[in-house]
């Protein structure tokens, strides 16, 4: 499945395929572009199947009804969200376009990587763990982006050899996308990703 997610400021994408067998994706993703900002999410169900997606989409919900916070009231009220549920990871990202900021926060085992030209690279580390409903601290880290800036963020079901290199060798989203969907076909987990690049 493709998603696009575009404006003048940011292109970006996601790509999401269910693990061999199951009917439903544990991993969910949502993504929006306004005039001001681009805030996307990426959270992992715990396990597969349908308790995996409840516990997902729970996050994608909070996130899509209240997108215009800051991340720290994000990640808490997604937190608060997966009380009697049986937890996931979770990444936001959210993009200032006019202070031209990136700031980032991850719980869990979602990769981001970030690329800033002409060959800086960028790995926030994220707070070990999954959101349960438990108390959970968080890191948040915000730094500048360039333009033609580009990103990665991925739940464990993809296997990349090297996302720096993807990073850099394509121009398009669309070019690093067809790079990365071959690495989600053996399907031995649900795989999600969104790639974007800034303008």
């Amino acid at each position: 499945m493709l998603e696009h997610q575009s404006n003048q400021y940011i292109q970006s994408l996601a790509y999401q395929l269910a693990k061999q067998g199951n009917s439903c994706n544990g991993d969910s993703f949502y993504m929006k572009a306004t005039e001001n900002y681009y805030i996307c999410v990426v959270a992992d169900g715990l396990g597969s199947g349908q308790h995996a997606h409840d516990s997902s989409n729970a996050i994608k919900e909070v996130v899509e009804k209240r997108h215009s916070e800051e991340i720290d009231v994000l990640m808490d009220a997604c937190n608060q969200s997966l009380k009697l549920k049986r937890g996931a990871t979770v990444s936001i990202l959210r993009v200032d376009f006019h202070q031209k900021l990136v700031s980032y926060c991850s719980v869990g085992n979602i990769q981001f990587a970030f690329y800033n030209p002409p060959g800086l690279y960028i790995y926030p580390i994220p707070v070990n763990g999954f959101l349960s409903g438990k108390p959970q601290t968080y890191r948040i880290e915000t730094f500048p982006y360039e333009k033609e800036s580009k990103f990665i963020i991925h739940t464990d079901g993809l296997h990349p050899p090297s996302i720096k290199r993807v990073l850099a060798d394509f121009q398009t989203i669309e070019g690093v996308s067809s790079r990365l969907q071959p690495y989600t076909k053996a399907r031995k987990d649900d795989a999600t990703f969104v790639v974007g690049q800034l303008l």
